[in-house]
């Protein structure tokens, strides 16, 4: 299946569709790769788009939350992120309902191993210095490992022969001996790849809204601080929106059902909200903000022969951890291109496991997410569970079970099976339930008392 073995010879051509992390990601390990193995490879990484400018023209849209695995990964691999790139550490997350709120560190944390980035230079207005964007760094250190960067726009690829040839505007601008996917979940782009891949269906996307408010960095220090903060506030149309604090912005995440600006303004007008915001603040009249789509399924068979997809556009994480997916995807598409071949069957046998194992650990996210919503809805039962994690917190040991399921799933840093089976625990359940049960009777033999 895929045709005689092909290999990536020394001096071949490799075109990268997309210049966000996947693709620099691809970049940065398959120069690193051949470097290692007495090979050259003629890297060329495609991206219009200019990750130093302000605003949507400059950015790819997203939270820009990079987590505390992926942090420490990186730094083991030499890619150390520098203060203009962080925007703010993270040392703990703040849940909100109605019902109250709790702050819930990890036991497991070093000091503030979670990084919020801007994916462009800054919101649209924005006049701040000193910001680097995260994919304009990752790109820079492909470009330090041999990749170069074309501002060109593929809008036709064609598979006459046995190689991959790019087109922009009309104009053929190379063959390719191992053509990379990363160009997310742009739909005509992936509709392109779907007429010319034969068995190739890129994943199923919602639309999120994301905004940046700018506050001033004294103020959003002093009300946000070092946390990310979650709100399960039940409005409608919307299932739960994050805050995440940037110096001197705060981004706004808004995950629901068909989520626009007027959410967004929903949210911000919220009493659970203003109490974060200055005194008399209004929303501002014009503010940066995109309705981007994710991923919340799987690409159909990313791979080919000469071809693979990264990133967005094979597999990702559940809601979290895109970038982390980003790493995971493209590290295992250049081992498997370099050490195995970049045949179909080499692809299939060497880079899918990786797609799969992803793909099935979503399966875990969904029900996880699911019950989050249900719990979030359901007062008695969302109570209880505050609580137990708010005694928790009080005393941070090493054994915190609960508080460790909402921190690993809103952080992506533990893989949604393990957090699952941890859900399975006998006694997690017994505990719950049984304090869904004492909660009430306390309170009420504590309202009798107080008479």
């Amino acid at each position: 299946m895929g045709g005689a073995k092909v290999t990536l010879h020394d001096g071949a051509r490799v075109a990268i569709i997309g210049g966000g992390p996947a693709g620099s990601f691809f970049g940065i390990f398959a120069s690193k790769l051949a470097r290692d193995m007495g090979k050259a490879l003629d890297l060329t990484i495609y991206e219009r788009k200019s990750f130093v400018t302000h605003g949507a023209s400059g950015c790819n849209m997203c939270a820009g939350v990079v987590s505390e695995s992926l942090v420490q990964t990186l730094a083991l691999e030499g890619i150390n992120l520098p203060p203009t790139v962080v925007q703010c550490g993270i040392e703990s997350y703040y849940f909100h309902t109605l019902d109250g709120s709790i702050e819930i560190k990890s036991s497991r944390l070093s000091q503030r191993g979670i990084a919020t980035v801007f994916r462009g230079s800054g919101p649209a207005g924005s006049v701040a210095k000193g910001i680097q964007s995260f994919d304009d760094f990752l790109l820079q250190k492909a470009i330090e490992h041999g990749a170069c960067v074309k501002r060109s726009f593929i809008d036709r690829v064609c598979m006459e022969g046995d190689k991959p040839e790019l087109y922009s505007g009309g104009n053929m601008l190379q063959d390719c001996d191992l053509l990379v996917g990363a160009f997310g979940i742009k739909a005509g782009t992936g509709k392109m790849y779907e007429d010319i891949i034969p068995g190739y269906k890129v994943p199923p996307t919602v639309k999120t809204a994301q905004s940046e408010i700018e506050l001033g960095s004294d103020w959003v220090a002093h009300r946000f601080g070092h946390s990310i903060h979650i709100f399960l506030l039940r409005i409608p149309g919307i299932k739960f929106a994050s805050v995440i604090p940037k110096g001197d912005y705060i981004t706004i995440s808004v995950l629901g059902k068909d989520p626009k600006a007027d959410h967004i303004k929903a949210f911000l007008n919220h009493d659970a909200m203003k109490k974060f915001l200055p005194s008399g603040f209004k929303v501002p009249e014009k503010f940066c903000h995109c309705f981007p789509k994710i991923s919340v399924g799987a690409a159909r068979k990313p791979f080919a022969r000469r071809t693979a997809f990264v990133g967005d556009a094979s597999s990702t994480r559940l809601y979290k951890d895109g970038i982390g997916s980003a790493y995971i995807t493209a590290k295992a598409a250049a081992h498997t291109a370099l050490l195995h071949g970049i045949g179909e069957k080499d692809f299939r046998e060497y880079y899918f496991p990786t797609c799969k194992s992803l793909n099935r650990d979503n399966l875990f996210g969904q029900f996880l997410f699911a019950a989050n919503h249900l719990m979030s809805v359901v007062s008695p039962i969302s109570r209880s569970y505050f609580n137990i994690v708010r005694c928790e917190q009080k005393s941070l040991q090493k054994n915190t079970p609960y508080s460790d399921i909402l921190w690993d799933m809103f952080t992506g840093s533990r893989c949604y099976k393990d957090i699952f089976m941890r859900t399975l625990h006998p006694w997690w359940i017994i505990y719950l339930l049984g304090a869904v049960v004492i909660y009430p009777f306390k309170k009420a033999v504590f309202s009798f008392i107080n008479r």
